[in-house]
């Protein structure tokens, strides 16, 4: 699928607008130069062959970025529909992402954003560098947050802390990766989730 219908990519202008003004001339060129396309689970958007990596913004599905470490996948982000991915790729994704992933977790549908088109975007608008630099402190607040949580020093904190600030992950995400992203054995997780569901009906 690669069809391009202006009121969806008007959902990427409306959020774009969000962080910054997106002039005419810009929001046209954003809706020529996209295409929308849509992936299966566990399908790789980015990883570290990509020497030009693009963008994508989320029109529905799950997403997650992860790294391996020691042959083990460790998940460091989870996003769902309505946020971009794949902006701290660019443009020093080999330096800085060496080991990074961006994988889908569910069936996705997705504007990609080209590597190209973000370059063209930046040289011609500095409205775009402008909303980039604030999504940049938009994701570095997120990971400040998930390294907050990582370092709470039990795992029914880190759970309680992910449902009270993301409570869709908790309900929506398989328990593998959620137990990844919180720092803990599937097996714990699992338990904690009985735990809470028997307190629940009790």
């Amino acid at each position: 699928m690669n069809a391009n219908p202006v009121e969806e990519v008007e959902q990427l202008i409306k959020y774009l607008e969000q962080h910054g003004k997106v002039p005419k001339s810009m929001a046209a060129q954003i809706t020529s130069g996209t295409k929308i396309m849509a992936f299966k689970k566990r399908k790789h958007l980015i990883s570290p062959l990509d020497l030009y990596p693009n963008m994508y913004y989320i029109l529905s599905g799950a997403v997650r970025g992860f790294a391996r470490d020691n042959g083990k996948d460790v998940t460091m982000w989870i996003v769902t529909e309505g946020q971009i991915v794949g902006l701290t790729h660019f443009p020093k994704q080999i330096i800085n992402n060496k080991s990074q992933f961006v994988e889908t977790l569910e069936d996705c549908k997705v504007i990609v954003i080209t590597n190209a088109l973000v370059k063209t975007l930046l040289s011609e608008f500095p409205e775009m560098t402008t909303i980039c630099r604030k999504l940049l402190w938009l994701h570095y607040h997120e990971a400040e947050e998930r390294n907050y949580l990582i370092r709470l020093n039990s795992a029914i904190k880190r759970l309680n802390r992910m449902i009270d600030t993301c409570p869709d992950l908790y309900y929506r995400i398989p328990s593998k990766y959620l137990a990844s992203y919180l720092g803990m054995r599937i097996e714990t997780l699992s338990r904690l989730r009985s735990q809470m569901l028997h307190s629940h009906t009790t």
